[in-house]
């Protein structure tokens, strides 16, 4: 985000930032220096005092929500980072807050804006595989960065399938809707690593006349793997790989298409998108008033519903 806020001053201007770890704020700000100078405040009040149009939250999962209200009391939409919270609950209340308040509030699942996602989901609601009957995604994790993970997300009892799962499943509910049962198989499968972190895990989710497959593994070596299908009575829809949200990514974004009528495989090479760009561009253009969201509260929050249910939390 703040790259890509840096790369394109003619549209954002980053006022500053905080954190409660004063620390990992100065180490940030030196960071990030080369490309831009962000001035670190010594206080979210101090922070939030400043003229400000938007508020980005992304930060220690578990404090993400209280941080986005305090945002959200002071008049300011915000865009969070996902996944937003671990508590449905706290989940529901701030949400509750930003309507009551008439805010923006903006979930940045990054792979929404990917070329070949906005093309597949668009193929898919409007019918050209026919009644979509099955979806299917893959989203591992590199098998280098396991020690970060278990740092990191160790705290949660979904580990890996809580950080990544609600990805896909924000995919899945938009061509299915609101899955009425979820059964899921979570487990610590590493050979040699101690312990119980959640490593690799699989959901299956019931719809009214759909099954959906979600498998998120953190003991991944081979490379290109992030593999979403979506198969209906008339066709097939296929993201061979859907790369990185942080990895340098290939030119082009491919989507494989099978149609009754074309009888065959054909691959659409499409120009690849900047990601994080995109999720900064929505929350702006709905903040300056400019379009409706692309991704309702409602839709967000049913799929937090459903990464909780299916990560056992």
């Amino acid at each position: 985000m703040v790259r890509q806020i840096a790369a394109h001053p003619d549209e954002f201007t980053l006022v500053g930032g905080w954190d409660p770890d004063a620390r990992l704020a100065a180490r940030r700000r030196e960071e990030w220096r080369p490309t831009i100078d962000v001035p670190m405040y010594e206080s979210v009040e101090a922070l939030l005092a400043e003229p400000l149009d938007g508020v980005v939250v992304e930060g220690i999962v578990a404090d993400n929500l209280a941080h986005a209200r305090e945002a959200l009391r002071r008049g300011l939409p915000v865009l969070l980072e996902k996944p937003f919270g671990t508590d449905l609950a706290e989940a529901r209340e701030t949400f509750d807050l930003a309507r009551r308040k008439g805010l923006h509030l903006q979930l940045a699942y990054l792979f929404r804006y990917m070329s070949a996602v906005e093309e597949m989901l668009t193929r898919a609601r409007r019918g050209d595989i026919g009644h979509v009957y099955e979806f299917r995604a893959r989203l591992p994790k590199d098998l280098n960065l396991y020690a970060e993970h278990v740092d990191t997300l160790g705290r949660y009892a979904g580990g890996i399938f809580f950080e990544m799962a609600g990805h896909v499943i924000d995919f899945m509910c938009s061509v299915l809707g609101r899955p009425r049962e979820i059964q899921r198989l979570l487990g610590h499968h590493h050979p040699s690593a101690p312990g119980s972190f959640v490593d690799n895990g699989v959901a299956l989710f019931r719809f009214d006349r759909a099954l959906g497959i979600v498998e998120v593994p953190a003991l991944e070596i081979v490379p290109d793997q992030r593999r979403i299908e979506i198969y209906g009575t008339d066709g097939a829809l296929v993201i061979p790989h859907m790369g990185s949200g942080h990895l340098a990514n290939d030119a082009v974004q491919p989507l494989d298409v099978w149609t009754r009528d074309a009888g065959r495989w054909e691959r659409h090479d499409l120009k690849a998108a900047m990601l994080q760009i995109r999720d900064l561009r929505e929350f702006a253009a709905v903040v300056r008033g400019a379009k409706r969201p692309n991704y309702t509260l409602e839709h967000d929050l049913m799929v937090q519903e459903a990464l909780l249910a299916a990560s056992g939390m």
